[in-house]
């Protein structure tokens, strides 16, 4: 009983965390862009900000993942705690940055889904260039997906950050395997337009990947591919 116990506490922490999020209403946005201030980080890719009409938004980062401080009560150690910490650097309290949405303005827990440019710079982009972020990029929103793919691939090769400790999960591939599932239903190949079952999500280099959620969203230039190797229609 003992050895079930960690188990039974993050089944419970998750039941909690996700009926807690699905409380939280759409956010009220002044615009597609708008100018905040940082109110605080959160972690490596979650942060806190302020609109110039003085209302507090939740910012997920769009299209990055960084190793988890916090998830179902574990957390993913050095790496996790090198990417909050840069970017509490990056972008420290009272910060001015320009939050950007894409087509999906926020997530089903009322989070701002955005960009975060401060100072010229696209931080997301950023953290992927210093190797303490993996892309994940959802569609549709696919605004930079090309740009920070490329910025990946190079922070892959050349084994920064993250990419250099081969026994490092891909946050969510950490998050997957705290839950026990995934919330992506199917991956494709951002270069080549391929879209797999997510079961054979290693036919796709991490940098090129693109995560589909629902089976509608595929669409050109997309194609879903069987497991013979063929086409889907429809």
């Amino acid at each position: 009983m003992t050895g079930l116990l960690p188990g039974i506490r993050r089944f419970i922490g998750y039941v909690s965390l996700v009926s807690r999020r699905r409380l939280r209403r759409a956010p009220d946005l002044p615009g597609a862009t708008f100018r905040a201030a940082v109110v605080r980080t959160v972690d490596g890719d979650t942060l806190h900000v302020r609109d110039e009409r003085g209302v507090d938004h939740p910012i997920r980062m769009l299209s990055i993942d960084t190793p988890e401080t916090h998830f179902l009560g574990a957390s993913q150690g050095h790496w996790a705690e090198a990417a909050a910490a840069r970017l509490a650097e990056l972008l420290p309290e009272g910060a001015e940055v320009e939050i950007q949405t894409d087509e999906q303005p926020c997530d089903a827990y009322g989070r701002v889904l955005a960009y975060v440019l401060s100072g010229g710079r696209l931080i997301n982009r950023q953290l992927l260039e210093e190797g303490l972020a993996v892309t994940y990029t959802v569609a549709p929103n696919l605004r930079h997906a090309q740009d920070f793919s490329e910025a990946a691939r190079r922070s892959f090769t050349e084994r920064r950050g993250m990419f250099g400790d081969p026994d490092l999960l891909l946050p969510y591939e950490f998050r997957w395997s705290m839950r026990g599932r995934s919330s992506a239903k199917l991956v494709g190949s951002l270069s080549r337009g391929e879209v797999f079952d997510l079961s054979e999500r290693e036919r796709v280099p991490c940098w090129d990947r693109v995560f589909f959620f629902e089976a509608r969203d595929v669409r050109d230039p997309f194609v879903r591919i069987a497991t013979d190797g063929r086409a889907r229609g429809g």
